[in-house]
């Protein structure tokens, strides 16, 4: 028997997501990112030789789990663009299945729906994942652009607690005040009028 294995870098983008194709313009991420690396709280990369195929693992459990949401509770909503910035959020569910029983929401109500949002980390369950800035920052925009208060973070933590659980799957519920929304909105245009105001 003849082997022979080599370690390759990862193709960008190896599937196809059904999806919106990727607006031209500033998305939410480019400026999140760049609050990231202009206060120092970029991850280094430290470990992970492939940066492209860790952002295309996160992004195959998004796919995947957008898919399996949308014949359950939630759809894929359109990009929209706010302020000059775009925005691509993971899903909306018009039910709010966390907890014992799921419950049809009032379009006319305070919570007209629900933000979804999937993640896929190599990070602790240990922590909680609203200590996550990044993601607390994403969801956050995501509510105040679409006009609700209330998120569902789903999260697969692949090593779990790195303590032998294995893998693990957190569902977080959040609720953010009126004004949480807009403190952080504020901060995302006032990042970008300063670092991106030729966008």
């Amino acid at each position: 028997m003849e082997v022979q294995i080599t370690d390759v870098l990862w193709e960008k983008t190896m599937f196809d997501d059904e999806g919106d194709p990727r607006r031209e313009g500033l998305h939410l991420g480019a400026i999140i990112n760049s609050i990231k690396d202009n206060s120092g709280l970029a991850y280094k990369g430290e470990g992970f030789t492939d940066m492209q195929l860790t952002a295309e693992i996160g992004l195959l459990w998004e796919l995947a789990l957008s898919r399996i949401m949308r014949e359950k509770y939630a759809v894929r909503p359109p990009q929209v663009k706010l302020d000059g910035i775009w925005i691509s959020p993971d899903g909306v569910a018009f039910t709010d299945s966390v907890g014992s029983m799921s419950v049809a929401l009032d379009p006319a109500s305070d919570i007209p729906f629900v933000v979804e949002e999937y993640k896929c980390t190599w990070k602790s369950t240990k922590r909680n994942p609203t200590e996550d800035w990044t993601y607390m920052t994403q969801i956050k925009s995501y509510c105040h652009a679409l006009g609700t208060p209330v998120a569902v973070l789903r999260v697969f933590y692949l090593m779990g607690d790195y303590k032998g659980s294995g893998p693990q799957y957190r569902i977080a519920r959040i609720r953010f005040t009126q004004a949480e929304l807009e403190d952080n909105w504020k901060m995302i245009v006032q990042h970008k009028e300063k670092y991106f105001s030729d966008q």
